[in-house]
């Protein structure tokens, strides 16, 4: 048998598609364990502070972040030694241990509850005009029909007058809150008009004590340098 062209893996499109697509799944699979080992050393270490924690359970604990640290080691060198070769190529990391630190583990969680709490701050704002819809549109709707049916229907046009009065009185204590939360410094949302005709909750409202935003500024510094670093 004559062989007139012989396979070379150089020029060969299939074979360098799948020689990419395997170096591509290893790199893969490298990252879900590096990370399912990151999360098990955070889980340890966290569990390694509890109060309540027995001596024999923290040096089983101790024992399983020094066998931790090991795998971490011999799985992050897979990792580099596999990066370089991706396309684009990723980037080299260094195996380091800033969480070993409880004042750095701290951190970073009150840093990542100040991220989250930014996106509730979104999720309120609507929440609260929804809420600030929805009390004015009742007390203009009951309002309505009763006075459409004042001279139709007295008796019925008095049974809504009553209910409207109680919920009127209802919806005065929510607008009461919600001039609350307009008032708050830092406020982001919009601000609505309110017109409160209950002299109760006004005077309530006029004596009520400000709404203090609990912040300690040592850790939200912290925070905010932890925040740059990462970005």
């Amino acid at each position: 048998m004559v062989v007139s062209l012989r396979f070379n893996f150089s020029s060969d499109p299939e074979y360098q598609e799948a020689l990419k697509y395997l170096h591509n799944r290893q790199f893969i699979c490298a990252v879900q364990h590096l990370e399912g080992l990151v999360v098990q050393r955070l889980f340890e270490l966290a569990k390694a502070n509890l109060a309540g924690t027995g001596y024999k359970m923290r040096q089983q604990i101790s024992n399983a972040i020094t066998r931790r640290s090991t795998a971490i080691r011999n799985t992050l060198e897979h990792y580099n030694q596999l990066a370089p070769l991706q396309t684009p190529p990723r980037e080299v990391l260094k195996f380091s241990e800033p969480w070993v630190s409880k004042a750095n583990r701290e951190v970073a969680g009150k840093y990542f509850k100040i991220v989250c709490a930014c996106e509730g701050i979104g999720h309120l704002n609507i929440e609260i005009t929804r809420l600030q819809k929805w009390v004015d549109d009742e007390d203009a709707h009951l309002f309505t029909t009763a006075t459409s049916l004042s001279v139709s229907n007295p008796a019925l046009a008095s049974e809504i007058c009553k209910l409207y009065d109680k919920r009127k009185q209802v919806n005065n204590v929510h607008h009461m809150h919600l001039q609350a939360i307009y008032a708050l410094p830092g406020f982001s949302g919009v601000c609505c008009d309110i017109e409160l005709t209950d002299s109760e909750v006004i005077n309530k409202l006029q004596n009520a004590t400000p709404i203090e935003v609990d912040e300690d500024d040592t850790l939200c510094d912290e925070a905010a340098h932890l925040e740059s670093y990462i970005a």
